[in-house]
Order: structure tokens, then sequence, then C-alpha cells
């Protein structure tokens, strides 16, 4: 199953489950069991989070290093910028931007989207990833791995 769910890229969900929480949201009104949005708040964390994806990923091309979790190889361990404090920071922004949406919208169908790309990247994508790395970085990867938390 989780092989079937890594040949669909991390973004792909991301849209994915933002789409289906905001078309649950406004085609089905009985699913907005508590309608709380705070609009300003989430459209900030969605942008925060939107911003923290994309720089993250600029920096594999700035390194010249393939971003594709299931690509072969990998040539850079990077962990400079946002890696610093998070070995998945363009995971943690599309969880960010999520919550984000989930907050503008106030609903729980939006709700789910956040917690639902949680849970496929932190029990599909980042085991299948943190094995990679340290198949090809050895102890430099397992260095990194012991001062830098997985999401936060």
């Amino acid at each position: 199953m989780s092989s079937v769910i890594l040949k669909v890229l991390p973004p792909i969900w991301f849209f994915t489950f933002l789409l289906l929480g905001v078309a649950v949201h406004y085609l089905v009104p009985a699913a907005r069991i508590f309608d709380v949005p705070y609009p300003l708040a989430g459209g900030i964390l969605f942008a925060a989070g939107f911003a923290l994806t994309l720089f993250s990923s600029s920096l594999f091309s700035k390194e010249k290093t393939e971003i594709l979790p299931a690509s072969p190889t990998n040539r850079v361990l990077i962990t400079y910028g946002p890696f610093r404090f998070s070995r998945n920071p363009m995971y943690l922004g599309m969880v960010m931007a999520l919550l984000g949406a989930a907050l503008f919208f106030g609903s729980l169908p939006v709700y789910l989207a956040p917690v639902a790309q949680f849970l496929i990247l932190n029990f599909v994508f980042i085991p299948f990833e943190e094995a990679k790395m340290a198949r090809f970085f050895g102890a430099s990867y397992e260095s990194y791995r012991q001062k830098v938390r997985r999401w936060l």
C-alpha cells in the first residue's frame, strides 16, 4: 500500500486534500460542524507554510540535487537554511499551509486535510526518505538526524 502512496508526489496529496476539504465544506453544509473561521490567521499561516515549502525546495535546485522522494540517488545532504530546524521543512510547510486553510474556512472537512497530509508524510514518505538518506549519506546523515528533529 505504501508503494502506491509513494507514487503520488506530496504536492499532489496536498492539493487533493485541500480541494476535497474545501469541496465538502461548500457542497455538504451539514459537514460544517463548527463553522468558526479565522480568515486573517488562516491566510497568514497558509502563506507562511507555502513560502516555507517553496523556499526549502529552492535549496534543492540551488544545490543541484534531487527533490523527488523516490529518486534513486541524492547528491547533497542539505543541512542549512530551514533544514537546520527541521529535517522536513517542505513537508512542515505543507502541513502549516493546510492548517492555515482549515483556520481560514473554519470547518471540520478542511481540518481533516492537514491531519491526512501529516499522516501520509509522517508514516509513509518520511520513513522511506530517512532510510534512503541513511543508505546514501551514512554517518553524516545519522549525525544530522541526531541534531535536528523530524518536524520541529
